[in-house]
């Protein structure tokens, strides 16, 4: 690789994801795990749903090899697991989020590094430290081109999802810095996927396509294909193309504002120095759907719960919100249970009908009960053109006799900021497990409670194909 300025964040991440010493704060390893945990929770119900059901005889038709896939009998290529295993992850829409990437992170990086450590024999350890290096790099890719790159319609689980898989690839390969430029780079390529296909089975194979295409950047490096020095920051690069020919502009009007580490610039300078997975952290889902709403539904919640209040004594809920986060949420009138998953109205609706929202909600004979669509017409919205970070979500709920109840979140339930427990989260591992009456979860508990770093990783994806 050259030494030229358009090449310096290439090569600085990738020198940091050859280079960086394995030995990780214990809050980053523990961060880890939990992501591990809950990525095993989506798969397993998320193997049952419609994408992943569609998707299995099309990825089986391509043979078999040594990873194994989530729920199904049989193991295939690395790359093929990878992308079966990623849209399971993704399907029920449970899975984290993460903030400077604005993407879908563990839903990629734990399917393609389970599906490489099957095929490498790997250790479970080795996937923690995957997790962590491929977690740093994509939120440093992503703070580089959002929060426009989102909200000019990219999916940047797909987009930097593939960026931050590839570089955990290489790290899990132990490829040197050369090797893991030229996978970082090579998965450019192969990194794509718009926000047309929300409420589609397309939208969760994007996190598949990422978690493929990261495996196959890295394999290919590792077998000597080359790529090019100035596939991030030069003219025709990932973030003149993938923001906008006014990138330099955006940049300018983000200096100063505190949005998730996004300077629209990349940092090349301290590229370990603040662990992504530690000062940021992954925001663990309460609900399953789309997380765009969790702040409406975490506010709807507590004002029922503090207030007493049911869905019959309500007249209207209005809720303000960005409107990045409401252009999130573009199916009113839902007809399918991936279109329901990006509706306030209906899942509002559905909090106002039963005092929670849960997985059963997003079943097909549900979404069209007709106690819950009485309620849909009482949910009105306002879009406020401001970032995520300076305007909170806000609940205003009119009562039948008159009065006003009204309460505000910046961050939802599952951040950072509002964490759930270890006991919360194993209580949402085995309420997935219990949503899969088919799946003999024992094995998989086990393994989950004892995550030894020392362990194969196969005998984790021996239990998840249980």
């Amino acid at each position: 690789m050259s030494n030229s300025a358009t090449s310096s964040a290439l090569e600085a991440y990738a020198k940091w994801v050859a280079e960086s010493p394995r030995d990780w704060p214990e809050e980053a390893l523990h961060t880890a795990t939990r992501s591990l945990i809950d990525t095993a929770a989506c798969m397993v119900p998320g193997a049952d749903d419609s994408a992943p059901s569609k998707l299995w005889p099309v990825v089986q038709s391509w043979g078999s090899g040594p990873s194994r896939a989530t729920a199904r009998s049989a193991s295939l290529p690395a790359p093929g697991a990878a992308l079966f295993n990623g849209t399971c992850a993704h399907a029920l829409d449970f899975d984290d989020n993460f903030d400077p990437a604005k993407a879908h992170a563990s839903a990629v990086l734990i399917p393609a590094l389970l599906a490489l450590a099957d095929a490498e024999d790997a250790a479970i350890g080795d996937v923690l430290d995957g997790y962590i290096v491929g977690l740093q790099i994509m939120g440093l890719v992503g703070q580089a081109v959002n929060p426009f790159h989102r909200s000019r319609g990219w999916h940047a689980t797909g987009t930097m999802g593939a960026i931050g898989a590839a570089a955990a690839c290489a790290r899990l390969l132990r490829l040197d810095a050369e090797k893991a430029a030229h996978a970082i780079s090579l998965s450019t390529s192969l990194s794509g996927g718009s926000m047309s296909q929300f409420g589609s089975d397309t939208k969760p194979i994007h996190a598949g396509f990422a978690a493929s295409g990261g495996v196959q950047a890295a394999l290919m490096a590792r077998a000597g294909i080359t790529a090019g020095t100035d596939t991030l920051e030069g003219a025709t690069g990932l973030r003149a193309l993938m923001v906008g020919q006014d990138v330099e502009e955006l940049a300018q009007a983000m200096e100063g504002k505190a949005e998730h580490g996004q300077t629209m610039r990349f940092n090349a300078e301290n590229v370990g120095s603040s662990l992504h997975v530690t000062e940021h952290g992954l925001k663990i889902k309460r609900f399953p759907n789309c997380g765009s709403l969790h702040r409406a539904l975490d506010c709807l919640l507590a004002l029922m719960e503090e207030h007493q209040i049911t869905g019959n004594a309500v007249e209207k809920v209005l809720v303000r919100a960005p409107a990045a986060h409401l252009r999130n949420l573009m199916h009113e009138n839902p007809q399918t249970p991936a279109e329901a998953k990006f509706s306030l109205e209906y899942s509002l609706a559905a909090a106002l009908y039963a005092g929670d929202v849960g997985l059963s909600d997003y079943e097909p004979a549900n979404i069209h009960r007709p106690e819950v669509r009485a309620l849909m017409p009482l949910i009105t919205k306002e879009y406020v053109e401001k970032l995520e970070s300076e305007f909170p979500t806000e609940v205003h709920v009119t009562l039948k006799d008159g009065s006003t109840v009204q309460t505000a979140l910046a961050m939802p339930v599952g951040s950072k900021a509002h964490p759930m427990s270890d006991a919360q989260l194993w209580q949402k591992l085995e309420t997935c497990l219990a949503a899969s009456p088919g799946f003999s979860a024992d094995a998989l508990l086990k393994e989950l409670a004892e995550l030894d770093p020392a362990k194969p990783a196969r005998q984790l994806t021996a239990a998840l194909q249980s």
